[in-house]
Order: structure tokens, then sequence, then C-alpha cells
């Protein structure tokens, strides 16, 4: 295990194969966005398992860094933590840069808040993923507490559907106990999105003890069509689907800290702080999960 300091010159090739792999070919980022000029201006930073090249980041004089990718099949092996440290090492130690900055992908927060670093408040649209803006100084601990659960009891308005879906991302990614989405509207583009229901998904399947909950106050022609419950049946064993004419809200509950609450079509408002406000609307909507009726026409979907 290696973290290998180089430059473009060198490792283009190497760095260019992975990055493709994890940006253009995963993430579907277009191409014409992940190659700048600047490559050629900085360090570059290669994973090496052995003599294998499983991942990369790139960190600017300027102490930006970013494009740190580590390819599917090493993830979860804390080859992400030892970028981070490497680049923090070279910053101090080699630039004697007092702070270093990225652009994260929302999902990839709780990553960040591991290893110390502060989060600014705002989603924004970078290739079509919703980020946040990141700080640290290279070596201290963080010194605030925007977007730690429980935490943070600032209530964020979103005021356009990357910051909707950027919240799902984050607070999905941030493993609460539970999740109950209800839906008092299936039109809302939130649910329609792919990234936002991809993040419900890995949240369904990353542990057994975790369960997605889904209300809906009615049962309509067409209900086997929405992707949210299309989802719901590929996943019935992780994910339930209930209905009750007392959902008037629409909602992602994450107890026992998170709340967004959907306003329009591309607005709402969330926080991680509030645990009385969490706690009163899961003990409302909770029993509903329960005791709601099991759609009759999602029940004959065929996948």
């Amino acid at each position: 295990m290696e973290i290998r300091i180089t430059d473009w010159r060198a490792s283009r090739d190497i760095i260019r194969k992975i990055r493709e792999e994890v940006f253009i070919k995963e993430q579907n980022v277009p191409p014409k966005l992940e190659w700048d000029e600047y490559d050629i201006e900085a360090i570059h930073f290669l994973a090496l398992d052995g003599r294998n090249p499983i991942g990369c980041a790139r960190l600017m004089h300027t102490g930006k860094f970013g494009r740190m990718a580590v390819l599917r099949e090493f993830r979860g092996q804390h080859w992400g933590s030892r970028l981070i440290h490497a680049i923090e090492d070279f910053a101090r130690n080699e630039l004697q840069i007092r702070e270093i900055r990225a652009a994260a992908q929302a999902h990839a927060v709780p990553f960040y808040q591991k290893n110390g670093f502060n989060i600014e408040a705002g989603f924004f649209d970078d290739a079509g993923i919703p980020h946040l803006n990141i700080y640290k100084a290279p070596g201290a601990p963080e010194t605030n507490y925007v977007f730690r659960p429980g935490r943070d009891k600032n209530i964020y308005p979103q005021n356009d559907l990357i910051s909707l879906v950027g919240w799902v991302e984050m607070i999905l990614a941030m493993r609460p106990r539970n999740a109950i989405i209800t839906c008092s509207d299936l039109t809302h583009p939130l649910w329609w999105d792919k990234a936002a229901l991809n993040a419900v998904r890995e949240f369904a399947l990353d542990s057994h003890r975790r369960r997605v909950k889904i209300l809906i106050p009615s049962e309509r022609g067409g209900i086997n069509r929405h992707p949210l419950l299309r989802l719901q049946q590929r996943l019935s064993s992780r994910i339930s689907l209930r209905v009750s004419p007392e959902v008037q809200d629409d909602l992602l509950i994450t107890a026992p800290w998170g709340l967004l609450q959907l306003t329009d079509e591309t607005q709402g408002v969330a926080t991680m702080g509030d645990a009385s406000r969490v706690k009163r609307m899961e003990a409302y909507y909770k029993p509903l999960t329960e005791t709601g009726q099991r759609p009759r026409e999602a029940r004959r979907l065929s996948l």
C-alpha cells in the first residue's frame, strides 16, 4: 500500500484511466468537463495496491484539491483517507499552506467530516452533481458544526432541485436510524431524480437493520410506473409502501435528527438538529406505515 506523489507528465495515462472509469463511465461526467488545463500544473497523488494503481487525486499550489477517485472494487478500504492524509502532509510540509479546500460531492460529506473537514452550507451544481465547499487547516480538527447531525441547529432553505437532491444524498449517507418518505404529491420531481433514488437504494441496502417506509395518500392509475414505487417493489424486503388518506405532507424524515419538508417543485426546508420536531413527525407517521393499506396496483407490478 503506497501513496506516490507524481506529476501529469509522468503519470498522465494512469491517472486518465482511473478518472475515466470513476467520473466519466460511472458518474457520467462529460469528458469536456473532466479534463482541464490545471492537470499540467497540479501535484498528483497515486494510490497503489502493490503495483496496481487504484486511486488518484490532485492538489493545486493554491491549496485547492480535487479529482479524488478510487476504483469501485477498492472502496471501503480507507484509500480515500490515505489520499487525504497525503495531501494534507504535502500541503503543510512542502507548500506551507494554511488551508486546503475542495468541492465535495454531497454523498461524500460524511467521509470528509470523519477526516476533520468543515462544511460550507449551500449546494451547487457541478457537472450535474450536487456539491458543497469544504475546508480544513492541514492537521487540525474541525472548527464548526455545519451539517453535523444532532449538533447543527440551523434550518436550511433549499431553493432548487439540485439542493433537494444534495440533501437527500448527504443525509442518507450519514446513515440515520431509518427513513420515512411521505408523498402527498407523487409528481414531485425529487422522487423522479435518479441520484435521489440511488441514495434511497444505497441506504436501504446498507444494513439489514435499516428500513425505508413510504406513505402515499391514495392509489391512482399508473402508480406502477412511478420510479420510487418501482424501487420499492424491487427491494420490498427493505422498503415498504402503504396507503393512508392521512398523508398530507411531502417529507423525508430521517430519525432521530433529520427532516426535509418539500414546499413546492423546487423548494423545501431542512434540518438535522430539531430532534423534538423529528420525534413528533415520526410519532405521527410511523403508525401509518404499519396500519396503512397495501396498494393493489403496486402489488400487480411486473418487473
